[in-house]
């Protein structure tokens, strides 16, 4: 049974989230939070084990948080958008990187290129190698292996 101390459990965590990070929205965090209490009564748990899930649940949507806030406070170092060319670059610049980008999109096999599509779209390697059913030491092991590869291609 869903106790009036559970919904006030979601809802102060999803009020200090959502003062927290900006972009989180409360009204949303507190329908996942209701959401997974509907989830979480359909099993035989304590109210403790209910409330220990529920900070589980919070302690993810805050970790995912901090990745995304992470994210873009990278993404706003950039002085311009990264796939466009930068003032000072030289048309001949510009299309030398694309030839060596093209160069080494032909060498990489589908998992590489799997792990660094992942890369591009800023996707922690954690939820890479879970996307990809490998482990975070293989996906880190791919990054090096196709940084090692442009940089013999840009040497070439």
């Amino acid at each position: 049974m869903i106790t009036k101390d559970l919904l006030d459990s979601v809802a102060s965590r999803a009020a200090v989230l959502a003062r927290r990070y900006y972009f989180l929205e409360k009204e949303d965090l507190m329908q996942e939070g209701y959401i997974f209490l509907m989830e979480l009564d359909k099993k035989p748990l304590s109210d403790k084990q209910k409330h220990k899930a529920i900070n589980y649940m919070f302690t993810d949507l805050e970790r995912h948080a901090l990745r995304q806030q992470k994210i873009e406070k990278n993404m706003s170092s950039f002085p311009v958008e990264p796939d466009m060319p930068a003032d000072s670059d030289t048309p001949e610049e510009v299309v030398e990187r694309e030839q060596i980008t093209n160069q080494l999109m032909a060498t990489l096999s589908r998992q590489e290129l799997l792990v660094l599509e992942g890369m591009i779209e800023g996707k922690a390697m954690d939820d890479i190698a879970a996307f990809l059913g490998i482990k975070r030491d293989t996906v880190r092991r791919i990054a090096t292996k196709i940084i090692k590869k442009r940089k013999e291609i840009e040497n070439d």
